[in-house]
């Protein structure tokens, strides 16, 4: 009877190691396979930021180049103005000024015409932001995916680290059977049982990609 009963025992504890085995397995394949993803996704990032930073950085050569062909047109026609040369404003604003620069041009014109010659064409606040908004846009754009891509990076490792957890609770369930000692193999199955509960919790609180 009582060697019925231990091994009756020993066949519960070595189907608590089998579930354990066949729980970790597939938990360690699953979190293998999303560190993987992430850490794809973690590069794709990457990339992504790193392109918008180099597009940042063309996008406000580009709006510095205009800043700067503005701000020697503006110089030639407050000199014609000044001169009171009709024709060649004329000739400026039909075939130098750049269309986009008009409306600015006219602000400053009503400007100084209403006697308020101290405010200059480029303190215009809405023309300066106007000029580098496609580069402030791309630059915000290549911040946030640095941002995500540091994100993702983080999900992977989590996942890494909880893949060792479950390793270990691989290798204690995996290990039972070589002890010949009921109180061994419980220590070992119970060992395995913790680690795969805080693998576990780990697991809930990490996004699926």
């Amino acid at each position: 009877m009582n060697d019925k009963n231990v091994s009756g025992v020993d066949r519960f504890l070595e189907l608590i190691a089998v579930i354990l085995l066949g729980v970790t397995t597939v938990g360690t394949a699953w979190c293998g396979f999303q560190a993987a993803r992430w850490s794809g996704e973690n590069g794709d990032l990457t990339r992504i930021a790193s392109e918008r930073h180099v597009e940042g950085a063309r996008l406000f050569g580009l709006a510095t180049q205009r800043v700067t062909y503005d701000s020697m047109v503006v110089a030639k026609y407050a000199e014609a103005s000044q001169e009171r040369n009709t024709a060649l404003l004329k000739f400026y604003r039909q075939s130098v000024v750049r269309p986009d620069f008009l409306p600015v041009l006219d602000r400053w014109e009503a400007g100084v015409k209403a006697g308020n010659s101290a405010v200059g064409v480029f303190e215009d606040k809405q023309y300066i932001a106007g000029q580098f908004a496609d580069y402030d846009k791309t630059v915000a754009a290549a911040e946030q995916a640095t941002r995500d891509s540091q994100q993702a990076g983080q999900v992977a490792d989590a996942y890494v680290g909880t893949t060792i957890l479950l390793a270990v609770s691989l290798f204690f369930a995996g290990v039972t059977s070589s002890f010949r000692y009921r109180s061994a193999r419980m220590l070992l199955l119970m060992a395995a049982t913790g680690s795969l509960a805080v693998a576990a919790a780990r697991l809930a609180d990490l996004p699926i990609r």
